[in-house]
């Protein structure tokens, strides 16, 4: 026996360093816990640290902490299978915990919470049941109260409004008895009865409810929750038939609110407007209501009345197409109804005919394809128009580029509607002057176009001839003589080819607007300067900048 007495001594003292070992392992998994739940964590960096947590926790052969660990996994995850499959191995290793205050019980809970996120509402429904059964045999009251949430808000969903409504209430008396009321969490619930009873038509219930919250998220500086409570007034006025009022607490509210509920909210804003004859922003709203859908294939409660709106408006504008489009989307909504919300499927074979709706999108798809041999005929007509224009613009780009061709080699020809010959000569028209006078102005011209002066904005015919010391009447017949064209188209075109010659020897032209080239060359104005431009090459500027930027 003294023999054995150190032994045991020894063995116990292993037991306790295990068992303090085991305690700092647990104590390291509720801290970890508060770690990487905080926002600020990357995901990466979680994952990390949870997995090697796990590690250590499948060491240890602790099925309770392995289970804590996928528990953790499971939260932090973005990828829905992944948080599935997670928290079926939190269950895995905690289903069988009996002394365990938290788990399996988290575990059912938050499986039932990602069913949810996934519409898949009758699994949710039973795994909150089944932690429901555990937090009732831990006697943990706060958990209970999630869970009844949780089920009320699901029974909402899918129709079961009296269940919700027992349940909710049973939610506000545990909130109203604690020492300390939750008033975040207490509002919460108090929205979604008001819902409800807007939604059932009990809008005087749903007042009360609207003016005690708003009341109470004033009082608690609660602003998200106030806007949210200002909707649902909007909301139940909406009903009511009291549609300017509605409109204007839903455009107070809505900008507050997170999609979802903008996009139930703004249906009834949408409702209001209509009511009010605003067309316009209405179908607005009804079709950003179909984009949500299109996006999400998310079943909103309005969203089969918007699609009633949109078809009556594309009916009346005899738009086939978008009557037809619209039928069909009320179609899929209602396959999903069949699915997803059974419920409604008795609401809507009482107040909607499908089979009618089926008939007029046959009948629609018909009148659609009988169209085609019209639209058919109008396509080739518009191919052949198409075809014509490209080949003119082919050719109308091969005669600019002969033009660009001929500016570039400093050709001396006047390009109009062909390029005439380079060297061709103008014979001068005779005319009665001396032609001892004749050649001094033509010597003062040369001069003229030397100096540049035709560059002076508004210069006139009488500015020129006191120039080169002659009358007006004298310079007007000799340039028309000698030049072979009138005053003004003799000023402009020697703007143009000073223009032509900056833009193909100074990079800094090329930076200029047409505007400042414009005034650059003396021109008043653009318009101006485009017309000489044109006439004088065949191009336009911008073509011919355009060109020279490409060589270079």
């Amino acid at each position: 026996m003294k023999k054995l007495l150190p032994f045991l001594c020894f063995f116990s003292v292993i037991l306790y360093c295990h068992a303090q070992k085991s305690d700092a392992l647990l104590e390291e998994g509720i801290a970890l816990k508060k770690k990487v739940l905080h926002k600020k964590v990357a995901l990466d960096k979680a994952e990390t640290l949870i997995r090697y947590y796990l590690k250590k926790a499948q060491e240890s052969q602790r099925k309770e902490l392995i289970g804590r660990a996928y528990y953790l996994l499971s939260l932090k995850n973005t990828d829905h299978q992944k948080k599935m499959l997670y928290i079926d191995s939190t269950l895995f290793y905690t289903k069988d915990l009996k002394t365990d205050t938290e788990f399996p019980m988290k575990g059912y809970f938050y499986k039932g919470l990602f069913l949810d996120m996934a519409e898949d509402y009758q699994r949710a429904i039973d795994n909150y049941l089944f932690a429901e059964s555990y937090a009732n045999t831990n006697q943990n009251t706060t958990y209970q109260y999630y869970i009844k949430y949780n089920i009320a808000f699901l029974k909402r969903r899918i129709g079961n409004y009296d269940e919700a409504i027992t349940l909710f209430k049973q939610c506000i008396d545990y909130e109203e008895a604690k020492e300390e009321m939750n008033v975040s969490s207490y509002l919460n619930i108090l929205l979604h009865l008001t819902a409800i009873y807007y939604e059932t038509g009990q809008l005087e219930k749903s007042s009360v409810i609207n003016q005690q919250g708003i009341q109470l998220s004033l009082d608690h500086k609660l602003t998200n929750l106030y806007h949210r409570f200002v909707v649902c007034s909007g909301i139940n006025l909406c009903l009511q038939g009291n549609y300017k009022a509605a409109v204007d607490s839903l455009e107070k509210g809505i900008p507050y609110l997170d999609k979802a509920n903008k996009i139930t909210s703004s249906f009834y804003l949408a409702k209001s407007y209509d009511a009010l004859q605003e067309r316009d922003k209405a179908l607005s709203l009804f079709q950003k209501i179909d984009t949500a859908f299109t996006e999400t294939q998310n079943l909103f409660l309005p969203i089969r009345e918007s699609y009633l709106y949109l078809i009556k408006d594309s009916k009346e504008k005899k738009d086939k197409e978008s009557q037809l489009y619209y039928i069909e989307q009320l179609l899929k909504a209602d396959s999903i109804s069949h699915i997803n919300y059974k419920y409604l499927s008795s609401t809507i074979t009482k107040k909607y005919d499908i089979p009618e709706l089926m008939a007029d999108r046959d009948h629609l798809i018909a009148d659609l394809k009988s169209d085609k041999n019209l639209i058919l005929i109008i396509s080739i007509i518009l191919v052949l128009l198409t075809l014509g224009g490209l080949l003119y613009y082919y050719r109308l780009k091969k005669l600019y580029k002969k033009r660009y061709d001929a500016i570039v080699n400093r050709s001396s020809a006047i390009i109009e509607e062909q390029i005439t010959v380079e060297n061709a000569q103008i014979r001068p028209i005779p005319i009665d002057i001396d032609e001892s006078t004749i050649q001094e102005i033509l010597k003062q011209l040369d001069i003229f176009e030397a100096e540049k002066s035709y560059l002076t904005n508004q210069i006139s015919l009488k500015d020129v001839a006191k120039i080169v010391n002659t009358n007006s009447k004298y310079l007007s017949k000799i340039i028309n003589s000698h030049k072979g064209k009138n005053f003004a188209t003799y000023i402009n075109d020697l703007r143009v080819d000073y223009i032509i010659n900056c833009i193909q020897h100074d990079p800094l032209y090329l930076k200029y607007t047409i505007r400042a080239i414009a005034t650059e060359a003396g021109f008043s104005n653009q318009e101006g300067f485009l017309r000489a431009f044109r006439k004088r090459t065949g191009l336009k500027p911008s073509y011919f900048i355009k060109k020279i930027q490409e060589s270079q």
